[in-house]
């Protein structure tokens, strides 16, 4: 079985970041019984492993600032890496880019706090 082209074996199930597992946007902005934007409501969301903790919402899967899902790894509070990583220079691991005054997401590394390392 495929999600999107890609084998089963790299897809895990992980607990939704955004209402943390509770299945419930977890604030009531539509309503208190509205399912959850990031996870339709299921407490778990399917991610491409590996993975690392999103950067620039802290693995919290909210945007920085609102009460919106992240727009960086869409609510799941993860980001898939390709191999090694090492800590990204330019954002010191952030997520943020550290010239922006807007906080915006770190442009080396696009938010994930980490880049792929050199061979």
């Amino acid at each position: 079985m495929t999600i999107e082209g890609i084998r089963a074996a790299e897809v895990v199930t992980v607990q939704c970041a955004f209402c943390e597992g509770g299945g419930k946007d977890p604030f009531g902005v539509m309503s208190h019984l509205s399912n959850c934007s990031a996870c339709g409501g299921k407490g778990t969301i399917r991610v491409r492993s590996p993975y690392v903790s999103c950067a620039f919402c802290q693995g919290t899967g909210v945007h920085p600032g609102t009460r919106l899902t992240c727009s960086l790894c869409g609510g799941t509070g993860a980001r898939h890496v390709r191999g090694p990583t090492k800590t990204c220079l330019n954002c010191l691991g952030s997520g943020v880019e550290p010239r922006s005054e807007m906080g915006l997401s770190c442009f080396t590394c696009s938010g994930k706090g980490v880049v792929e390392e050199s061979t």
